[in-house]
Protein backbone atom coordinates (compact mmCIF):
# COMPACT_ATOMS: atom_id res chain seq x y z
CA UNK A 1 0.00 0.00 0.00
CA UNK A 2 2.95 2.38 -0.53
CA UNK A 3 0.61 4.11 -3.08
CA UNK A 4 -2.20 5.24 -1.20
CA UNK A 5 -2.04 8.68 -0.03
CA UNK A 6 -4.02 9.25 2.75
CA UNK A 7 -3.23 7.51 6.06
CA UNK A 8 -6.12 4.72 5.95
CA UNK A 9 -6.75 1.73 8.31
CA UNK A 10 -6.03 -1.55 6.95
CA UNK A 11 -7.80 -3.48 9.48
CA UNK A 12 -11.21 -1.66 8.61
CA UNK A 13 -11.14 -3.74 5.09
CA UNK A 14 -12.11 -6.40 7.31
CA UNK A 15 -15.03 -5.37 9.43
CA UNK A 16 -16.02 -3.55 5.36
CA UNK A 17 -16.18 -6.81 4.00
CA UNK A 18 -18.22 -8.30 6.91
CA UNK A 19 -20.84 -4.85 7.36
CA UNK A 20 -19.67 -4.88 11.03
CA UNK A 21 -18.88 -1.08 10.71
CA UNK A 22 -20.98 1.87 11.61
CA UNK A 23 -22.83 3.80 8.41
CA UNK A 24 -20.45 6.73 8.47
CA UNK A 25 -17.14 4.57 8.79
CA UNK A 26 -18.54 2.66 5.93
CA UNK A 27 -19.16 5.58 3.76
CA UNK A 28 -15.10 6.80 4.59
CA UNK A 29 -13.77 2.89 3.40
CA UNK A 30 -16.07 3.18 0.65
CA UNK A 31 -14.75 6.76 -0.96
CA UNK A 32 -11.76 5.86 -0.24
CA UNK A 33 -11.65 2.17 -1.95
CA UNK A 34 -13.53 4.41 -5.06
CA UNK A 35 -10.16 6.66 -5.01
CA UNK A 36 -7.50 4.25 -4.48
CA UNK A 37 -5.95 1.77 -6.24
CA UNK A 38 -4.14 -0.33 -4.55
CA UNK A 39 -6.68 -0.34 -1.30
CA UNK A 40 -8.63 -1.50 -4.06
CA UNK A 41 -6.87 -4.32 -5.04
CA UNK A 42 -6.47 -5.09 -1.25
CA UNK A 43 -9.85 -5.08 -0.65
CA UNK A 44 -10.65 -7.30 -3.84
CA UNK A 45 -8.11 -10.08 -2.79
CA UNK A 46 -8.89 -9.94 0.67
CA UNK A 47 -12.94 -10.48 -0.70
CA UNK A 48 -11.67 -13.02 -3.10
CA UNK A 49 -9.82 -14.91 -0.17
CA UNK A 50 -13.18 -14.59 1.78
CA UNK A 51 -15.15 -16.52 -1.09
CA UNK A 52 -12.48 -18.72 -1.29
CA UNK A 53 -13.15 -19.75 2.56
CA UNK A 54 -16.36 -19.68 2.32
CA UNK A 55 -16.36 -22.42 -0.29
CA UNK A 56 -14.19 -24.49 1.00
CA UNK A 57 -15.23 -28.33 1.76
CA UNK A 58 -14.21 -29.80 5.04
CA UNK A 59 -14.56 -33.13 6.45
CA UNK A 60 -15.77 -32.75 10.15
CA UNK A 61 -13.67 -34.51 12.12
CA UNK A 62 -14.80 -37.60 14.29
CA UNK A 63 -15.90 -37.61 17.75
CA UNK A 64 -13.33 -39.84 18.99
CA UNK A 65 -10.84 -36.10 18.07
CA UNK A 66 -12.73 -34.51 20.13
CA UNK A 67 -12.40 -36.18 23.45
CA UNK A 68 -13.41 -33.31 25.53
CA UNK A 69 -16.84 -33.81 23.95
CA UNK A 70 -19.88 -36.37 25.39
CA UNK A 71 -20.08 -39.05 22.69
CA UNK A 72 -23.44 -40.53 24.41
CA UNK A 73 -26.84 -39.00 26.04
CA UNK A 74 -25.96 -40.23 29.04
CA UNK A 75 -22.78 -38.83 28.69
CA UNK A 76 -23.42 -35.31 28.64
CA UNK A 77 -26.58 -35.82 30.77
CA UNK A 78 -24.31 -37.29 33.45
CA UNK A 79 -21.57 -34.17 32.65
CA UNK A 80 -24.50 -31.62 33.49
CA UNK A 81 -25.60 -33.26 36.42
CA UNK A 82 -22.40 -33.53 37.41
CA UNK A 83 -21.65 -29.57 37.26
CA UNK A 84 -24.62 -29.18 38.64
CA UNK A 85 -24.00 -30.66 41.85
CA UNK A 86 -20.57 -29.48 41.86
CA UNK A 87 -21.69 -25.70 41.72
CA UNK A 88 -25.02 -26.14 43.87
CA UNK A 89 -22.34 -27.72 46.60
CA UNK A 90 -19.90 -24.88 46.25
CA UNK A 91 -22.54 -22.35 46.33
CA UNK A 92 -24.34 -24.50 49.81
CA UNK A 93 -20.31 -24.23 51.45
CA UNK A 94 -19.51 -20.67 50.71
CA UNK A 95 -23.10 -19.61 51.84
CA UNK A 96 -22.43 -21.92 55.34
CA UNK A 97 -18.82 -20.61 55.76
CA UNK A 98 -20.27 -16.84 55.04
CA UNK A 99 -22.63 -17.17 57.53
CA UNK A 100 -20.36 -18.89 60.38
CA UNK A 101 -17.27 -15.99 59.71
CA UNK A 102 -20.41 -12.93 59.67
CA UNK A 103 -21.54 -14.64 62.84
CA UNK A 104 -18.49 -15.11 64.45
CA UNK A 105 -16.95 -11.69 63.46
CA UNK A 106 -18.20 -8.36 63.68
CA UNK A 107 -15.01 -6.17 63.09
CA UNK A 108 -15.75 -4.31 59.50
CA UNK A 109 -11.76 -4.04 58.69
CA UNK A 110 -11.86 -7.94 59.44
CA UNK A 111 -14.48 -8.29 57.02
CA UNK A 112 -13.16 -6.66 54.02
CA UNK A 113 -9.90 -8.02 54.47
CA UNK A 114 -11.20 -11.55 54.01
CA UNK A 115 -14.25 -10.55 51.36
CA UNK A 116 -12.20 -7.47 49.43
CA UNK A 117 -10.19 -9.67 46.81
CA UNK A 118 -13.12 -12.72 46.63
CA UNK A 119 -15.44 -10.26 45.62
CA UNK A 120 -13.81 -7.98 43.77
CA UNK A 121 -13.25 -11.38 41.43
CA UNK A 122 -16.23 -12.48 41.19
CA UNK A 123 -17.92 -8.63 40.60
CA UNK A 124 -15.04 -8.97 38.01
CA UNK A 125 -16.09 -12.60 36.49
CA UNK A 126 -19.87 -11.58 36.61
CA UNK A 127 -19.40 -8.32 34.49
CA UNK A 128 -16.82 -10.21 31.84
CA UNK A 129 -19.82 -13.18 31.75
CA UNK A 130 -22.71 -10.81 31.34
CA UNK A 131 -20.89 -9.20 28.31
CA UNK A 132 -20.09 -12.35 27.35
CA UNK A 133 -23.72 -13.53 27.11
CA UNK A 134 -24.76 -10.24 25.59
CA UNK A 135 -22.21 -10.85 23.05
CA UNK A 136 -24.08 -14.23 21.87
CA UNK A 137 -26.85 -12.49 20.61
CA UNK A 138 -24.71 -10.46 17.93
CA UNK A 139 -21.60 -12.60 16.98
CA UNK A 140 -21.38 -12.81 13.68
CA UNK A 141 -19.39 -16.01 13.80
CA UNK A 142 -20.86 -18.35 16.36
CA UNK A 143 -21.73 -21.09 14.08
CA UNK A 144 -18.16 -20.96 13.12
CA UNK A 145 -16.53 -24.26 14.57
CA UNK A 146 -12.88 -25.10 15.01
Amino acid sequence: MASCTRSFDEEMLSGYLDHALPQSETRKIRIHLEDCESCRALYNELKALREAARNTNFKEPDVEVWPELPKTRFGFFSRSLGWTLVVAWLVVVAAYALWRFFADTGDPLEIFLVLGLPGGLVLLFLSVLIDRLRELKTDRYRGVQR
